[in-house]
């Protein structure tokens, strides 16, 4: 993260937010801060170090599945099953296992590492309900996946959900692909899912659910965007309420890299893998082609430059075209125009790209 603490003083800062004590203005860089706020250290030398995101723990891990839901896990299931043969499957950042238990019923063998006890005793107690006639199958380890050297190579590596984002600082990411990469059978495959947040400078939005019949939990994220650090933040609020009392508020906050599916299939390139496919919302809408490598981009029409579709028609090979669809769009009226249901304009979007070791 951008906090940052001195091993000799103590002394904390966080470049999002400057030191108002000190007059220091949100955005400052550590950098430019030496001999200015701190009469102990001085902030010089190499003292000051990055502090890691803070572990999934308390509210955090407890709400986490109600407001993940199903993301992800039927298009993994359906992607794993297309294997030759049964593959063995180690997913980084496992969490409460949403993704790893459903898979697991159809893999040779699910290792799933974290470093958050409390989301690891939730997908413990998943294991032993879901998978007590077969518990060898799925295999959970409490470790920095920065740390995991696993005894035998995967044919299959996932990091879903933003994982790889978590660390922000580009040497990071080489050093978790090398280790990755020292996990993954040649030949095996990659998955990272990347999380693009809104295309805005500042933007927030409210989920609530309802937990038992008197009680509600609502979730707030507010979040920021920052093109230059190629960082974004969010401050992840969940307010717990019973018979329309606040109970209890939790709050943490996390930052991401910015990625882009460029950058990341650069970065994938230069550490030995080759893109195959990227997805879009998990294939449920079109990623743009401006995102995808050249050989990804299928036509746009299969028509002829002078074809039409009567030619086709008469010629009986209707087929190769997209049919006509009349009245497809319906956008618009007045005098609440664009009132219809359509694509947000500065929505979130989780891109997934598939590799494969080389």
């Amino acid at each position: 993260m951008a906090l940052t603490k001195c091993s000799f003083c103590s002394y904390t800062y966080d470049e999002w937010f400057g030191d108002s004590r000190n007059g220091v203005p949100a955005g400052t860089p550590l950098s430019v801060l030496a001999g200015t706020v701190c009469s102990r250290c001085g902030l010089q030398g190499v003292r000051h170090e990055r502090q890691p995101s803070p572990k999934y723990a308390g509210q955090e891990a407890e709400y986490y599945d109600q407001f993940t839901g199903k993301a992800g896990i039927s298009f993994y299931s359906d992607w794993l099953k297309e294997a030759s043969q049964a593959p063995t499957v180690l997913e980084l950042g496992v969490g409460t296992g949403r993704i790893a238990i459903e898979i697991a019923g159809h893999s040779a063998q699910v290792c799933g590492v974290d470093w958050s006890r409390d989301m690891l005793k939730i997908a413990e107690a998943k294991k032993e309900r879901i998978l007590k006639d077969h518990p060898g199958r799925f295999e959970l380890i409490e470790a920095d996946v920065m740390d995991f050297d696993a005894r035998n190579a995967f044919s299959h590596i996932l990091c879903p959900d933003g994982m790889f984002q978590h660390y922000t600082m580009m040497a990071d990411h080489v050093a978790l692909l090398q280790r990755i990469r020292h996990n993954l059978q040649e030949g095996g495959w990659l998955a990272v899912d990347l999380l693009l947040p809104p295309d805005q400078a500042y933007w927030q939005m409210t989920q609530h659910k309802k937990i038992l019949n008197n009680k509600m939990v609502y979730k707030k994220v507010e979040g920021e965007t920052s093109l230059s650090r190629q960082l974004f933040r969010c401050s992840v609020s969940f307010e717990t309420y019973t018979d329309g009392t606040e109970q209890s508020r939790y709050r943490v906050e996390r930052e991401y890299a910015l990625m882009t599916p460029k950058e990341l299939a650069l970065l994938l390139a230069a550490e030995g893998f080759q893109i195959v496919k990227t997805y879009e919302n998990y294939g449920l809408s079109t990623p743009w082609q401006t995102a995808l490598l050249p050989d990804m981009i299928s036509p746009d029409q299969v028509l002829g430059p002078t074809e039409t579709l009567e030619e086709l028609l008469e010629a009986g090979e209707l087929e190769r075209a997209v049919p006509y669809r009349k009245e497809a769009w319906m956008n618009g009226g007045y005098p609440l125009d664009g009132a219809m249901a359509g694509p947000p304009a500065h929505r979130s979007v989780r891109m997934t790209i598939l590799a494969r070791r080389q």
